[in-house]
């Protein structure tokens, strides 16, 4: 997504527009970076379990994960930009990042 608004802002003629790509791109990165800060906060709370499961290669069952609100959000989230990224590249969706 950000090779895409890159690429937008690079051919963008208005300033408008270019003003209001960069503008999609700050939000998308900070948007990227709370969701990495919330899924590594899940995974180092489960990280005994993760463990175990890749010393055993998937072979055992583990805990079921139950997520704060925060890290639930953040999963949300991760699968809204992927749903929308995919829509994007099927022409599906005008706009490259999902409005929130």
């Amino acid at each position: 997504m950000c090779n895409t608004l890159d690429s937008l802002i690079e051919s963008a003629e208005n300033p408008l527009d270019v003003f209001k790509r960069t503008e999609q791109r700050q939000a998308f990165n900070l948007e990227l970076h709370r969701i990495r800060m919330n899924i590594k906060h899940l995974l180092d709370r489960y990280r005994a379990d993760v463990d175990e499961i890749m010393r055993k290669n998937g072979g055992v069952d583990g805990p079921v994960i139950e997520p704060d609100a925060l890290e639930a959000d953040a999963i949300q989230s991760a699968i809204d930009i992927y749903q929308h990224v995919r829509a994007f590249q099927r022409g599906e969706q005008r706009h490259p990042i999902p409005r929130r």
